[in-house]
Order: C-alpha cells, then structure tokens, then sequence
C-alpha cells in the first residue's frame, strides 16, 4: 500500500487500456449489443404505446416496472463484464469465469447500492438538521422563502442562508466524490482474489485508499472532467459530420447513434472500466499483474 500519485494513476488506467483494448472491446461490445437489444424488446412497444396513450396511469406504472427490470439487467450484464475484464486483464491467459464473474458483479452492484443509499440518507440527515437550525433562525421554514430572504432586515441573513445552502451542495458533492474514492478498488480487489464477496472487496478499498482517499478524488474529479469535454467535442465533431453527410432521415439517425455509440460512447466506457484498476495499480502495485509494466 502506498501513496498514490495522480501520474501514476493516470499512467496505469491508460496501461491497463493499452494492454487489454481488444478484450474490453469484446466484452464491452458485446455488452452493450446484448443491452440495445434487450432494451429495444422490454421498451420498445412500452414507449410506442405511451405515446399513444400518454395519460394512461396504467401503461406509466407499467412502463416503470419495466424501466426498472431493464435497468436491473443491465446493471447484472455490464457489472459482471467488469469483473471478467478486471480479472482478465490482472491475470493473463486465465480462461474466462463466467459463472463468478456474473456472481461477483452483481454482488458488486448491491454492495455499491447500499454504500451510495448509506450515503444519501447520511446527507439527508445533515441538510434536515441544518435546515431547522437555520430555518428557526429565520423565523421557521418560511424563511427560505424568496420574499423572507430579500426582505428588509432579513436580507442579510437571507444572503448569509443562500451562500450557505450553495456552500453545502459544493459538500454534498465532494462527500459523494469521496464516497466514490474510498471504494473505487473494490471491483479490482474482489477480480484479483476471485472473491464473490462484496464486503472483502469494499473493506480492503477503505484500507488500500486511507492514504490516498484526497488524492483519488482529485484524480476522479479530473477524469470526470476530461471524459466530458471529450464527450463534448467528440459529440459534436461526429454529430455534426454524420449529420451533414446522412441528413436527417430515420436511417441517417439510426447510423449517427451507431456510429457516435461505437466512436464516443464506447472508448468512455472502456476507460471508465481501467480507472479502478489504474488506481489500484498505483496504491497497491504488487496486487497486480505484469500487464501494466
């Protein structure tokens, strides 16, 4: 365990991604067919008939179970094509273990979910407790109101109120970012131990990221960052090329998806897959594979 650098997290996610791109690509590609396809059988004649019947009440409900069911699967199809990617490319030449790799991902999933609602409820439990504090300072809940706050003698501590509630969404996002840090690994951890244990591999990311845990969220807020300005300008090169070429019929919009999913959408989602193992090459570099030298 040691004490990551933002360059040798860097250097690693895109290691990872230079050694493993054909397999991620298969896996990946193959995924997110798997995914289109089931997407377009589950909600496929559920939007048409919305559109149909938007005021149903029946076809909404409906159209929510099976959103959710939809993302349920997806959620099992692209976690499980983590683990195999994640253990694929930590151990070479390993056959590939479907059968735990659809077992750990899930695992994985739930895990996660249970980490970020723990989280959500422990922001609302602060924001609750902070709104009556300041809420009885201005005179009860009505003194969030925009007339209270602009008001007269209120007009201070309404500024004081609103320079507050900005200061903690700023928080509620860095607690979240953090959050994200200090279990990053876990998926790494639980693919190099072939582990379908969740806690194994959420414990050891809390103990691997504990000397690290402001620099990974720095890391992970410049990821977030460089993955959207390339989304933005790859989206709107692509976008605007395709568009110009196929014009605006169904076929030529059917084609740009294709196309923007196979040359933006993508490549985001393999690095996406590498940032957990970069940060794990360069916390924990001797619980790796050589695919990275």
């Amino acid at each position: 365990m040691t004490k990551m650098r933002i360059g040798a997290a860097f250097s690693a996610t895109f290691a990872f991604l230079k050694a493993n791109w054909m397999q991620m690509l298969i896996w990946v590609g193959g995924a997110l067919v798997v995914v289109g396809v089931l997407g377009y059988l589950l909600l496929g004649s559920t939007f048409s008939a919305m559109a149909l019947a938007p005021n149903d009440p029946s076809l909404v409900m409906g159209a929510f179970g099976k959103i959710f069911l939809f993302a349920l699967v997806a959620a099992v199809i692209f976690y499980g094509v983590s683990m195999l990617i994640w253990r694929g490319g930590m151990h070479p030449g390993e056959t590939p273990n479907f059968a735990w790799a659809f077992q750990a991902g899930p695992a994985l999933a739930f895990g996660m979910f249970v980490v970020m609602i723990a989280a959500y409820i422990v922001i609302f439990v602060i924001m609750f407790i902070l709104t009556l504090i300041f809420g009885a300072a201005l005179g009860g809940m009505g003194g969030f109101s925009p007339d209270a706050l602009t008001s007269g003698g209120a007009s201070a501590i309404g500024g004081g109120a609103i320079l507050l509630m900005i200061i903690l969404y700023i928080a509620m996002v860095v607690f979240l970012l953090w959050v994200q840090g200090r279990f990053m690994v876990a998926g790494p951890v639980m693919a190099n131990q072939l582990t379908r244990n969740p806690v194994t591999g959420l414990g050891e990311s809390w103990r691997l990221t504990g000397p690290s845990q402001w620099t990974i969220v720095g890391f992970y807020l410049l990821f977030v960052i460089g993955i959207f300005i390339y989304a933005l300008i790859a989206g709107m090169i692509f976008g605007g090329v395709l568009g110009a070429i196929l014009g605006g019929s169904a076929v030529g919009a059917i084609l740009t998806m294709i196309v923007m999913a196979a040359l933006v959408y993508l490549p985001i989602i393999m690095i996406s897959f590498s940032m957990p193992v970069g940060v794990y090459r360069a916390i924990a570099p001797r619980a790796s594979g050589d695919v990275f030298a």
